[in-house]
């Protein structure tokens, strides 16, 4: 399962909810609510292409932060990096630094 956390707060009114929704982790589907609060379009965009959460009736369903023929959804816990998109090499923390560590070494020699 994953939620979507919505964190209201009227600061006329001085009132606070929080609304959590369950969605199965698979094809699961939750109503938008960019059509109420528009910058709720970005933050569902954002959910979409990290964790492939889906929005019914979302006016703009594209990935927001990843390439548009990116392959899965980073943030989500099975996720498997790809080792080259387009024919470069992905780094991922598994993989050691490939430059910069000299760098490091010799800038913290000098203090």
């Amino acid at each position: 399962m994953l939620n979507v956390v919505y964190n209201l707060h009227s600061t006329a009114l001085r009132h606070k909810i929080t609304l959590k929704v369950e969605v199965p982790r698979h094809d699961g589907v939750v109503p938008t609510v960019s059509d109420i609060w528009h910058t709720a379009e970005w933050h569902e965009r954002e959910a979409y292409d990290l964790f492939g959460m889906r929005f019914e009736n979302h006016p703009d369903p594209r990935r927001i932060l990843l390439p548009d023929d990116w392959e899965g959804h980073p943030l989500l816990k099975d996720y498997q990096v790809q080792e080259f998109y387009h024919g470069i090499k992905v780094p991922y923390v598994g993989d050691p630094p490939s430059i910069g560590m000299d760098v490091y070494r010799y800038q913290d020699s000098e203090r």
